[in-house]
């Protein structure tokens, strides 16, 4: 049993008015893999992103919908990464 730690970045876009928004998202997780498994229940996940910009540049944003916009982004990003990661290394 080995604990792995990966980060990459990931991008999410907004379309705020007339504007279409792209910016990125920087994961990071760490998680426990025995053999080509992984331990659903050991994945821990750090997300970083210019949030405060965003809500300043954008008033129209709430923060709440922008927290849930990134986080359902930053998920599927890590379940793409672990599906599509497991073969290649």
């Amino acid at each position: 049993m080995i604990w792995v730690v990966k980060q990459f970045t990931t991008h999410q876009i907004l379309e705020v008015g007339q504007e279409r928004v792209r910016f990125p998202i920087r994961v990071e997780i760490e998680y426990q893999q025995e053999k080509a498994q992984v331990s659903s229940g050991s994945v821990h996940k750090k997300i970083l992103y210019n949030k405060p910009f965003l809500l300043k540049r954008y008033p129209q944003l709430k923060e709440r919908d922008l927290d849930l916009l990134v986080e359902e982004r930053v998920m599927k990003a890590i379940h793409d990464h672990l599906i599509f990661s497991d073969g290649a290394e």
